[in-house]
């Protein structure tokens, strides 16, 4: 698809490049008086900040009558709206149910507490939505709006404000049509904390506006608590730069507050769930349930008790063997591939870094960039998987290294020609009308991200029709000819006593008899997903 789309944007360009040299000087004149247009928005920093946040939140806010709230469907998801759930109910975690050999899922604790085995700072977002709108893709759809303002904010600092306004154009489809705008996996609030690091940190080094102190440690505290390792690879070089450029008080006091307050929530955190400050919920889900750790120097352990219904030792397996051997070297390299693709939204703008990388490199105003990028990458290397969201903290980073290339090719001539204006101005506009084109077709196919997902996506429409012909309360046996772990329909709320609808493990007669006592009040319904859709009377 991204092959296609490069095909697309160079037929584009050279179509532009025969408008320009054919149509009348007042057309010209019209892009022109746009342009200063733009740049006037541009020199008004706060208010092009602003004005992208809206712009994101208000066009997928439009966008709800035909691409409506997207449905999880993948573990990720369903493990973080159970931690969003219990935060919403004022809760860190929750008690663990007496029959929970039902309930057990991928990515989720059932001993010694019943909670998301993931960091909170994705979840907390989630809840605000639930909490204020409703529903937690609410808290995503605010995050992406905040990111995409965030984003322009921090590309101020390091770009002239009309290069910066560039750059979180660029940011728009990740910030609109990405999985971190249409499901419920995470990605733009570490994105967010990781702007702001970014952003403040070379407003401290360089302009020496200590003010901005307080948006880096709060930059700080939410990279750490949404992805903690990958946070750390960002800040531990940030702030050994930081006080080398700067011991002054007004700087290290809030660093050091914000900190501390951060790591106490978050081993006060990591206590109520585990019971152990120092022991995070993805440890404790390994020591109960994984075989394979998540880098690739540590040893695997000896197999999980875990639940035959969704099993991952072997795809996990295999991935952990492939980490550990030579190919890792070709698989990591195409990995931060899609994940510029996904950052991006389109390859083609990745020609600018690649024959200008010298220069971005040799420039004073972007070498610190290129370094956190350097790091950041070696840093993958040591990680057994890797997704685009797990590069979040150095969104910025990548937009800033884009953009101070596309300056390199804005000031390319071919004698008395400005090809490299013309190649910025024409391949922005390809772009926009590539990514308008891609996700109207995908609308008018339903053929968005969450029309192809697994079926389990339909579980809240299988559960409200189940509602709507049978009022009352309801527990559905899920039966597996076939288990695995992208068809698990077994998630629940956090307070499952109290859900209409309760999905259970079929774990054989006998045992079905205990839930059936302990529910005496409730209807009982088997469905069997590997079969038939449908559900039927137990």
């Amino acid at each position: 698809m991204q092959i296609q789309e490069l095909f697309y944007c160079a037929v584009l360009i050279a179509v532009f490049y025969i408008l320009v040299t054919t149509v009348p000087r007042r057309w010209l004149d019209l892009w022109e008086n746009f342009e200063r247009g733009l740049q006037a928005l541009a020199r008004r920093k706060n208010l092009s900040c602003v004005a992208a946040g809206l712009l994101v939140l208000g066009v997928r806010a439009a966008l709800l009558p035909v691409w409506p709230v997207p449905q999880p469907s993948v573990y990720d998801e369903f493990s973080y709206l159970l931690q969003a759930d219990t935060f919403a109910h004022g809760h860190l975690t929750n008690p663990p149910h007496p029959l929970w050999r039902f309930f057990e899922s991928t990515y989720i604790l059932q001993q010694p507490t019943y909670a998301s085995r993931f960091p909170p700072g994705p979840a907390l977002a989630m809840a605000l939505g639930q909490v204020i709108f409703g529903h937690p893709w609410f808290g995503i759809w605010l995050s992406a709006g905040l990111l995409a303002a965030a984003l322009c904010w921090s590309l101020q600092g390091w770009l002239p404000p009309g290069w910066a306004l560039l750059g979180t154009f660029i940011s728009i489809n990740l910030c609109l049509f990405s999985y971190w705008m249409n499901s419920y996996w995470g990605g733009a609030v570490t994105a967010l904390g990781g702007a702001l690091v970014v952003g403040a940190w070379v407003r401290i080094t360089r302009a020496k506006q200590w003010r901005y102190a307080w948006h880096f440690a709060i930059g700080a505290v939410i990279v750490v608590l949404a992805r903690p390792f990958e946070g750390l690879v960002l800040l531990v070089p940030s702030l050994v730069t930081l006080g080398r450029a700067t011991r002054s008080a007004r700087v290290w006091i809030p660093i050091v507050l914000a900190g501390v307050m951060g790591a106490s929530w978050l081993a006060y955190d990591n206590y109520r769930i585990t019971g152990h400050p120092l022991r995070l919920p993805y440890r404790q889900y390994y020591l109960e349930y994984e075989t394979v750790p998540p880098f690739w120097f540590m040893p695997s352990s000896s197999p999980a008790p875990g639940f035959a219904e969704f099993d991952l030792t072997s795809r996990t397996f295999d991935t952990y063997k492939r980490a550990r051997s030579w190919r890792l070297l070709v698989d990591r390299p195409l990995d931060w591939l899609i994940l510029l693709a996904t950052y991006l939204g389109n390859l083609a703008w990745l020609f600018p870094p690649a024959a200008f990388a010298a220069l971005v490199w040799h420039s004073r105003r972007t070498r610190f960039a290129m370094i956190l990028a350097l790091i950041m990458g070696a840093a993958s290397l040591l990680e057994v998987w890797w997704y685009p969201h797990y590069g979040a903290p150095l969104t910025a980073v990548v937009l800033i290294l884009v953009t101070q290339s596309l300056r390199y090719l804005r000031q390319w001539r071919w004698g008395q020609r400005e090809i490299g204006l013309f190649l910025v101005r024409a391949m922005s506009v390809a772009i926009l009308v590539l990514m308008v084109a891609t996700e109207a077709r995908a609308i008018a196919k339903h053929q968005t991200a969450n029309e192809l997902q697994a079926k389990n996506r339909l579980k809240k429409k299988a559960e409200e029709q189940l509602l709507a012909m049978h009022p009352g309360k309801h527990v559905i046996f899920v039966r597996y000819t076939e288990p695995g772990p992208h068809s698990e329909w077994v998630y629940n709320p956090a307070k499952i006593d109290d859900a209409p609808v309760i999905w259970a493990h079929d774990l054989g007669q006998e045992e079905n008899e205990r839930l059936r006592r302990y529910y005496a009040d409730r209807s009982f319904w088997l469905f069997e997903p590997d079969k038939s859709m449908r559900i039927v009377s137990y």
